[in-house]
């Protein structure tokens, strides 16, 4: 088996309870399961949610849905692996303290940043309400918490464990989820080229995420990044008449950024050129600020 660099010696303890079980159909499962609950869940609760309750609770419950896929999620490793959460995300000691420190750094960087990211559409936005907003920050906090959390706990907990358990090379445990994370964030987007740079986006965003772990042996750095990031993204800027906007304190005009939703040629179009070198920008100084906080 492939040694590891020194630095990422702890993900050595973080797979030991993935050694038991490596069977590639046990994992085949799992994923399999993930996507249909996935795909399932939407469907199992859009019954009992009433369109014309406010944008912020819709939202609120969205980020929230994510709860019933970590329940399936933890059912089919309890299932089919034996083990549970608590394998998944490492020592709780060392996660809990890791969490707290790169959410921290990570948070007073975005922060510091945020301002000047804004200060360029400054004419164009629009606050909303300062109460309504400061009203809905703690249930926006522990929902979109739990949908960084279960998407870490699959991605970085689960996945990089079982490839990591069978093959320590990086091309395996640290690429393959990080650019399956990306497809998955690929309709995020309102047009091609906004897709991609999603999907690019968070292929980033979870190459940084896997590293942060493989470097500390528990999700809490991970989730600290992912966390900070999603928080800043959720309550911060949004655009009029766009999922996502229900939450935001600023929002600006449906079709400000129309340019990126065009088709195949906008993919090398200057500004998406632009906005995809930003983006890569940003999830470096988010690791960076990471791997300070945590000293790896």
């Amino acid at each position: 088996m492939k040694s590891l660099p020194d630095a990422y010696l702890p993900l050595l303890a973080f797979i030991r309870p993935a050694r038991a079980r490596t069977d590639v159909w046990r994992v085949f499962l799992v994923w399999m399961g993930f996507e249909a609950g996935f795909a399932i869940t939407p469907l199992l609760v859009s019954p009992f949610i009433d369109d014309r309750w406010p944008d912020a609770l819709l939202e609120v419950l969205n980020y929230a849905g994510f709860g019933l896929d970590l329940i399936i999620i933890l059912i089919l490793v309890r299932l089919l692996h034996k083990r549970g959460l608590g394998s998944l995300i490492g020592p709780r000691p060392a996660f809990w303290r890791d969490l707290r420190r790169v959410l921290l750094a990570v948070s007073l960087v975005l922060l510091i940043q945020q301002p000047f990211d804004l200060a360029g559409d400054a004419e164009f936005l629009t606050r909303a309400p300062l109460g309504h907003w400061l009203g809905w920050l703690a249930p926006a906090f522990l929902a979109i918490a739990l949908q960084v959390t279960t998407e870490e706990v699959y991605f970085r907990g689960y996945l990089t464990q079982q490839l990591a358990a069978v093959d320590l090379r990086r091309r395996v445990w640290l690429v393959i989820p990080s650019v399956y994370f990306g497809f998955s964030h690929l309709l995020n987007g309102a047009g091609l080229a906004e897709g991609a740079l999603w999907a690019v986006w968070a292929a980033m965003l979870g190459a940084a995420c896997a590293d942060l772990t493989a470097r500390t042996g528990n999700l809490g750095a991970a989730i600290g990044l992912h966390l900070g990031n999603n928080l800043f993204a959720a309550l911060i800027l949004g655009f009029a008449g766009q999922p996502g906007a229900g939450l935001t304190l600023f929002v600006l005009p449906e079709g400000a950024y129309i340019e990126n939703t065009a088709g195949i040629a906008a993919l090398l179009s200057p500004m998406t050129l632009v906005d995809l070198a930003y983006a890569a920008l940003g999830v470096l100084v988010m690791w960076l600020a990471a791997r300070v906080a945590v000293r790896a």
